[in-house]
């Protein structure tokens, strides 16, 4: 948004999700760039303000190019601890935290000397050049970049937002988030899917996969039993198991090993870590031993249950186990082996809260793969700045 404050000229922009931060930019009398920003919800905690980037239209402004206050210089409204200008080689703050591209300009926001620390929830600062009057068209607003929380491993990058000049916000597009899948690899490869259900309760499915699928190996095998982990063991009191094919179970903590009838996991194959060796925190056994127990199970489903409820969240990087027996090759009568194998329900990276900002952690890997051009990140949000506080404060 564009407007004037008697015959100054400010422009507003948003960026991130909600909570947005937004950065208005006055032309002052004088010359000069004042640029706040702040919350765009005066209700709303958006986290600590550690810096800002952004680029210029053209490189030449920054030649004779000054910024108030100096560092360490302020007060708590403009708490500059270090200002960078380097054209496009810009990417960094003073704790390490990276950026996923590059900028002409950076100023940090800390309440300590030289770096990062103390909350900071709002900061401006002004620009003023030697070489004549600056103007918001030295700045490339599509550029602009705040992080926030950079001292906490939840350090996010907010950028400018599509409802800057959309009106879109976020909430259009819903992040799926209720499945963990995964594949226990080995000779026999399997399926299993952690669906979260709206009651709090944890649908398992296990699938041999064989035939036409990509991932099958050409062997199959009678699945006879889950072994898994939990993250809190507090919940193996009071957590049940129901299903047409479950024959037994035992919840104890770290010491699930053997539920009877060769539906152990002693001697594990493939995949055994030390989280493992001395049994798991729940069994679940499927069926009868091998196909001459009568059945040949290699699709099956079971639901766990607790009184408090389960999310994903209590499996997430947990370790899984499964006994096949009846192993070998598909259309075979020749079906005399057995597994013992190992998987993971591997923790999912977080999905950006919206389009317009990322988390630092995920940057480093960012970084390893091919950008695109199109790829956009999230930021945070602040609430709108009063007109009447810009002319107080600058």
């Amino acid at each position: 948004m564009t407007g004037t404050i008697g015959e100054k000229t400010q422009i507003t922009v948003t960026l991130g999700c909600e909570p947005r931060l937004l950065v208005t930019i006055v032309e002052k009398f004088d010359g000069g760039l004042f640029i706040d920003i702040k919350s765009e919800d005066p209700d709303a905690e958006v986290g600590d303000l550690d810096g800002f980037f952004f680029n210029f239209t053209d490189d030449a402004t920054m030649n004779g190019l000054h910024i108030w206050p100096d560092e360490n210089q302020g007060t708590q409204w403009a708490p500059v601890t270090d200002i960078q200008m380097n054209p496009d080689a810009v990417d960094s703050l003073s704790n390490g935290a990276q950026l996923a591209e590059t900028y002409d300009a950076g100023i940090q926001f800390g309440l300590t000397p030289d770096s990062t620390q103390g909350h900071v929830s709002a900061a401006n600062f002004t620009m003023w050049s030697e070489n004549g009057p600056l103007s918001i068209e030295d700045i490339d607003l599509d550029s602009l970049a705040a992080v926030v929380n950079s001292d906490t491993e939840n350090g996010i990058v907010k950028t400018v937002s599509d409802s800057t000049n959309s009106g879109d916000g976020y909430g259009e597009e819903e992040h799926e988030d209720d499945e963990c899948a995964f594949l226990i690899e080995g000779p026999v490869n399997t399926e299993v899917v952690l669906t979260q259900l709206e009651n709090g309760d944890i649908r398992v499915d296990l699938q041999v996969l064989e035939g036409d699928d990509p991932d099958a190996t050409g062997q199959i095998g009678d699945i006879n039993g889950l072994f898994f982990n939990v993250a809190d063991d507090s919940l193996l009191n009071g957590m049940t198991v129901t299903g047409d094919d479950v024959t037994g179970s035992q919840f104890a903590a770290g010491s699930v090993n053997n539920l009877g009838n060769g539906v152990n996991m002693h001697g594990t194959q493939e995949g055994e870590t030390s989280e493992t060796a001395n049994g798991f925190d729940a069994g679940i056994a499927i069926g009868h031993t091998g196909i001459g127990g009568g059945d040949d199970i290699r699709a099956t489903s079971f639901t766990l249950s607790h009184p408090d409820g389960l999310s994903l969240e209590d499996f997430s990087g947990e370790f899984f186990g499964l006994r096949l027996t009846s192993v070998g090759d598909e259309g075979s009568d020749d079906r005399e082996d057995s597994l013992k194998l190992i998987g993971q329900c591997e923790e999912e990276p977080q999905p950006p809260i919206c389009d317009d900002q990322y988390y630092l952690n995920d940057v480093m890997a960012l970084m390893t793969q091919p950008m695109h051009d199109e790829l956009a990140y999230e930021m945070m949000a602040s609430e709108p700045v009063e007109e009447m506080d810009l002319v107080e404060t600058y």
